[in-house]
């Protein structure tokens, strides 16, 4: 017997943005096991049929479970959060491999052949820096969008055509996409789609209404359509 509902602390808990340990800690281990592949993995390269040294080893094998690890988690993270971007943790870990595989060409006297694996660590650190920006911009977008259109366009009532699952199975959650209709101001049926993330504790039926905003100059623009039940259901929280 408990004084608490459960039901109502699960969706606390759903709903509870990501702590600063918890983006942290994969993000230094993305870092970490992209330091320990840069510096372990050049060694098998240039030395070829010689032994690496045991650090080198150490750090190849060090790296796999630390990356793969980290990148679950931080996806986990990254999907909680609508301001945290998943490109963020491959962007740190491409960063440590630039300085893994710096301090490897140190070591081995620089190879031209880890110059340009450098150089192409640095690349691609750079085009997943930027994704993340690009990202985050154009959720601030998005966000700024939906509010105006809240504010100043139309607001109606929706109704869900195709919930776009069957059950839950052996699932808590489902990600699916879930169909909504509705009807603008000049009387002309609708349906828009929203990708949903349903909790067996709040599921979506077919027939259950919500409220929709539009644009009333521009109906039939997607973007500028809110659906409420999408926002409080979304597959990364703000």
């Amino acid at each position: 017997m408990s004084t608490v509902d459960p039901i109502a602390a699960r969706k606390l808990r759903a709903n509870k943005r990501p702590g600063p340990v918890r983006i942290v800690l994969p993000l230094g281990f993305q870092f970490i096991g992209g330091l320990a592949a840069g510096y372990g993995w050049p060694h098998l390269t240039v030395l070829e049929n010689l032994e690496p040294p045991t650090l080198a080893m150490t750090a190849i094998i060090v790296s796999i479970p630390l990356l793969v690890l980290s990148s679950i988690a931080w996806t986990a993270v990254a999907i909680r959060s609508s301001n945290l971007g998943l490109a963020l943790g491959g962007t740190l870990a491409w960063l440590g491999a630039t300085l893994g595989v710096g301090a490897a060409a140190v070591q081995l006297d620089y190879p031209p052949i880890l110059t340009w694996v450098a150089a192409g660590c640095v690349a691609i650190f750079l085009f997943l820096g930027s994704l993340g920006i690009i990202g985050a911009r154009a959720r601030r977008t998005a966000a700024r969008r939906e509010a105006e259109v809240m504010s100043t366009g139309t607001m109606t009532s929706a109704r869900v055509t195709d919930k776009g699952y069957l059950s839950f199975s052996d699932s808590s959650k489902i990600l699916t996409t879930v169909t909504f209709t509705f009807h603008d101001l000049g009387g002309v049926q609708r349906w828009v789609q929203r990708a949903l993330l349903i909790t067996a504790a709040e599921p979506v039926v077919d027939g259950q209404e919500t409220t929709l905003w539009y644009d009333p100059m521009d109906p039939g623009n997607d973007k500028k359509i809110v659906v409420k039940l999408a926002k409080d259901m979304p597959l990364r929280r703000p």
